[in-house]
């Protein structure tokens, strides 16, 4: 039997979509076009690996009575989870449906805005909600510890571990707490989602779909001042605390001090620099998926007698680029594919157009 694969990343699926309510914490809304692509590699005539390759869902904008608590323990991140779960069945049902196949496996390798997905209450919940089964076999989450795993000739990782605001630490992912129960060791990214970004968002709900950012920055001094003055100000105090908190020198030692910086007042290196370092210092290495930039690319490169692939597989959520080449609103839904063949994998990747009714549902 063939053996395909099948990649997603990126798509941040949020708390769902009430009738006349607007959930600026939930960003998707192509639960259909999701549905339409799982049924196709559902009844495909191959044996179909499922990669879902981090943020697939949005945990770090789900709300816990109007808040975003920073101590995220096992208990509530699997509450966070089950709100999302909960919030768009048709993608539950979707995946259950892709798993009936004997054949058919799926990977979850959790990314910076997921990483709940570490907790294994949190994976046994995710399992029992597809599947009824708590330990089925074949949904499997990468090892605990692990930055990116490899499969066949072919290597995923999300992204972010190569940004240092995002990047986690794995060897210290959980902290311990005398008499209480242990919590991520959040990355000062997402604390900074957490306290800063969730908070601008429910004045301008467009603020973290901008790329590159900048434009909109030197826009809002002119035509946005006070919100702009505002987003500085909270940012600034958000940096110092930060940078005033003994945690700080725990988390990050001296030497990494520099690395932040560049990164605090610069974009982060592109993510194909870092596999073309990968596929070309690795022979049986033939193609690298990552996601977290949410641009999608694909780059190739001629290495050790072979042609070896980058792709990046994007977003499911809308953008809005604010560069000349691409300027405007985007919604391109892409995925990733792999098909292994007799001299190894072929990656490739694609736009998914789906099936659009006449009309649709506007919820908000």
């Amino acid at each position: 039997m063939r053996r395909l694969g099948l990649v997603l990343s990126d798509l941040h699926l949020g708390t769902g979509h009430r009738l006349g309510r607007i959930n600026v914490y939930d960003d998707f809304k192509e639960d259909e076009r999701l549905v339409q692509l799982l049924a196709k590699h559902t009844q495909a005539d191959a044996a179909t690996h499922l990669v879902l390759n981090g943020d697939i869902f949005d945990l770090l904008k789900v709300p816990i009575l109007g808040k975003f608590p920073d101590a995220i323990g096992e208990r509530l991140a699997c509450i966070k989870l089950y709100k999302c779960l909960k919030g768009h069945p048709r993608v539950v049902e979707a995946l259950a449906a892709f798993l009936k196949r004997e054949e058919n496996v799926i990977t979850y390798q959790p990314g910076n805005h997921d990483m709940e997905l570490w907790f294994p209450a949190a994976q046994a919940l995710f399992r029992r909600f597809i599947t009824g089964d708590d330990a089925h076999p074949r949904i499997r989450f990468v090892d605990f510890g692990h930055t990116f795993f490899t499969l066949d000739g072919v290597q995923f990782h999300h992204g972010h571990q190569f940004e240092a605001l995002h990047a986690m630490d794995f060897g210290r992912l959980i902290l311990q707490r005398p008499g209480r129960e242990p919590i991520l060791n959040l990355p000062w990214g997402s604390l900074f989602i957490l306290h800063v970004v969730n908070e601008l968002v429910r004045e301008r709900p467009y603020l973290d779909k901008v790329h590159p950012f900048w434009p909109l920055f030197v826009g809002g001094m002119i035509f946005d001042t006070r919100f702009t003055s505002k987003m500085m100000a909270t940012s600034a105090w958000a940096f110092l605390k930060a940078r005033f908190n003994p945690s700080w020198w725990q988390k990050r030692p001296f030497e990494k001090v520099s690395k932040f910086l560049r990164n605090d007042l610069g974009f982060f290196e592109q993510l194909d620099r870092f596999a073309q370092k990968q596929l070309t210092s690795h022979r049986d290495l033939r193609a690298v998926f990552m996601g977290h930039t949410h641009v999608p690319m694909v780059r190739t490169w001629k290495a050790h007698g072979v042609t070896k692939v980058y792709v990046n597989t994007g977003t499911w959520i809308p953008m809005v680029d604010l560069g000349l080449g691409r300027l405007g609103q985007r919604l391109e839904l892409h995925y990733g594919a792999i098909e292994w063949l007799a001299d190894g994998p072929r990656a490739s990747l694609h736009r998914w157009h789906g099936v659009r009714g006449e009309s649709e549902e506007i919820f908000a």
